[in-house]
């Protein structure tokens, strides 16, 4: 499994989960659920000196809803 570390551009709490796990490939434009049960957009993947980030956009309630407010989000 592979630990990535996350950033979020919206809907930044405390409550939010720092990390993902996953053995599946993530691309950006991918639509990835956290533990929290939210669907958030891959906006940038970025890899640190002992990290991956993933950059996440706003949080929704299904992988296509996050996927179109990630393209809305980003064409501005």
């Amino acid at each position: 499994m592979r630990k990535f570390k996350l950033k979020y551009l919206h809907d930044c709490d405390d409550m939010n989960p720092t990390h993902h796990e996953t053995d599946q490939p993530i691309k950006v434009g991918d639509a990835i659920e956290l533990v929290d049960g939210f669907w958030y957009g891959v906006t940038e993947i970025r890899i640190l000196k002992r990290d991956i980030r993933l950059t996440l956009s706003k949080s929704s309630q299904s992988a296509e809803e996050a996927k179109l407010v990630m393209k809305q989000l980003l064409s501005y």
